[in-house]
Parts: structure tokens; C-alpha cells; sequence
């Protein structure tokens, strides 16, 4: 389905022309503070609930007077409340529910309500920065749970984190001052933007599929040969996902970087002029972009064809669930 928007944001105008949601996909909205996103998300509410139902989390959700298990339970028929007070388990709440819900942490009833509104069996789930108020050591084992329950739903989410989108998004759309810079698959949009200002607000970023699984205390990716060792607790199917700014390159023979978990050989297929960077994009056995000054390609006499030692330490690799 396809929307056309124009309607007050902020003091200006939030002009949204063919606008794309899938169902039973999710598709994610993308763009800096803002942007108009929120005002976007509160907008398909309301036309997305005139036509089925709608469970939607607000990205301050308000609590109601009563135990936490009260508010978990709102709305909710006896099915559905049984599987939330589980997912609230799982979500580490499950222990509060006595307690007063006004009394909880601001991560802790975005859990609740997160378990709440999962539970639900709307037609449409819409997610407001789900991750915004989560400890960010927590954050992987969220995002695990959401890519799980969300599924073959038909689902809306609004961020600024890149992680979100990698995680969650069957799709991705940009948007910049509340009009739609560009929208398509996220492997597509992520990995190769087709415009400048779509660059500018992803940051140059390489998302890579594979499996995964826990490795000595970090998470180790693999896509057809190539092993990319990252942080994260995937467990299956996952996508690793790092800054093109995080890659750096060497001459073949010229030295191994111990410093680096992540090193390999390949060969330069491309090159791009982006503002005052270079986009070097090296085939690994998957394509490698690394963002590198002219300065450092004059100094390693890099082009199309050079083959090239290629380091991307762990600590800058995000592995999660795809």
C-alpha cells in the first residue's frame, strides 16, 4: 500500500509522497532527530487503524495507576494476557509485576509495554524508538527477541539507530525534513545508497548475511567463506554490520594487523569519490567498502585491481539477528 502525507509537523510541514509498507514485512523509518518521523508514525495510526487494528508503542509509553501487572494485562484477552506476562518473562519483568507501575525505571515499562503490545494479535504492531530507553548492554538480547516475535507481522518501526535497522527492517525508509529521501530493501538502501543525502544519513555502512553463533565471549558471523568476528549474541541467521570508516587497508604483503580480530585478502573492484572520502570497495569473498582519505590511496598506490589486506576490528562489528 502507498500514502501521500501532508500534514502540520512541528511548525512545518511533513510532505510524505508514496510512501511504502508491505504487509507482513517491516519496514523501518529512518532519519535523523527531526526529522519527522514520530509525527509520521502518529499519522499511520490513524489510517492504518481506520482500516484493521492497530497495537502501537509510543516512544514514552504512560503508565496507568495500579501494579505493573495491572497495565500489563490491559486490553488483553485472557489468551493474550497469559503469553504477555511470558514474553515479560523473557524481557526480564516478569518478577515486577507486583509492583507499583508507576514506580518502575523508564526501561523497565518500555519492557512491560513492549511484552504487552507483542502480545497483542493486531493487524498492524507500530514501534516508536524501541530501543531508545534500553541499557545498551541489553539491547542485543531485545532486538532478539523483537526480530523473533515480529516475524511475518506487519510492522512500523521509527529510529535513529543503524543497529534497529539492521536488525529488524525488511525495508528502510529515509527520511530528512519530512520528506522521503529513499526507501527500498534494506541490504539494497544500506549497502549501496543510490543518493548523497541518503549516504550522509546512514553513514557509508557494509551489512553482510550470514549465520552466526557465540564465539569465546563474542559472536562469529559467517557468509560463504569469509568469518567476520563482531559483538553481539546472534544465535542463527544474523546480518554483521560496520562503518565503512571502521575498515582499513594495506598493501598485500605488507604486514599482518595483529590489532585486528577481522583481516583478510581481496581485491579493489570500485571506487568512488564521496565529499572529501574515498569509497574503496574490496571483494573479500563479499564486497568490503572502506571510507579512505586520497592522501592514503596516493600513499599505498591503491586502484581498480590492486589486491589489498583489508582490518576491521571486532569492537567496531555488530552482529544481530536478521
Amino acid at each position: 500500500m502507498s500514502f501521500d502525507i501532508v500534514i502540520p509537523a512541528d511548525g512545518s510541514r511533513l510532505r510524505i509522497s508514496g510512501l511504502e509498507l508491505h504487509p507482513e514485512e517491516t519496514t523501518v523509518i529512518f532519519g535523523p532527530n527531526g526529522a519527522g518521523k514520530t509525527t509520521l508514525l502518529r499519522y499511520l495510526v490513524r489510517e492504518l487503524g481506520g482500516s484493521g487494528t492497530v497495537a502501537y508503542i509510543q516512544q514514552r509509553p504512560h503508565m496507568f495507576r495500579g501494579s505493573a501487572g495491572f497495565n500489563l494485562g490491559l486490553g488483553l484477552e485472557s489468551e493474550s494476557a497469559a503469553r504477555a506476562r511470558q514474553l515479560a518473562d523473557r524481557l526480564g519483568v516478569g518478577g515486577l509485576l507486583e509492583q507499583s507501575a508507576p514506580s518502575l525505571s523508564g526501561g523497565e515499562k518500555h519492557r512491560l509495554v513492549i511484552a504487552r503490545t507483542l502480545a497483542r494479535s493486531a493487524d498492524w504492531c507500530l514501534l516508536d524508538e524501541p530501543m531508545a530507553p534500553i541499557d545498551f548492554a541489553e539491547r542485543g538480547e531485545i532486538l532478539s527477541l523483537l526480530t523473533t516475535e515480529l516475524e511475518g507481522r506487519s510492522v512500523v518501526v521509527v529510529t535513529h539507530d543503524i543497529n534497529v535497522v539492521a536488525a529488524l527492517a525488511d525495508r528502510v525508509v529515509i527520511i530528512d525534513k519530512g520528506s522521503i529521501v529513499e526507501q527500498g530493501e534494506v541490504s539494497a538502501v544500506i549497502g549501496s545508497p543510490s543518493f548523497t543525502r541518503s549516504a550522509e544519513i546512514l553513514g557509508k555502512a557494509n551489512l553482510i548475511d550470514g549465520n552466526a553463533r557465540p564465539a569465546d565471549g563474542l559472536c562469529v558471523l559467517e557468509s560463504g567463506n569469509v568469518r567476520i568476528t563482531g559483538m553481539g549474541g546472534a544465535d542463527g541467521p544474523a546480518r554483521a554490520l560496520f562503518g565503512a570508516e571502521a575498515v582499513t587497508l594495506r598493501l598485500a604483503g605488507s604486514g599482518h594487523d595483529i590489532s585486528s580480530r577481522n583481516t583478510w585478502i581481496g581485491r579493489v573492484v570500485a571506487m568512488a569519490h564521496r565529499a572529501q572520502l574515498v569509497e574503496v570497495t574490496v571483494d573479500i569473498g563479499v564486497e568490503v567498502v572502506a571510507s579512505v582519505t586520497p592522501g592514503a590511496l596516493v600513499d599505498l598506490s591503491i586502484d581498480v585491481g590492486t589486491e589489498v589486506g583489508v582490518a576491521v576490528k571486532a569492537s567496531a562489528v555488530t552482529i544481530v539477528m536478521a
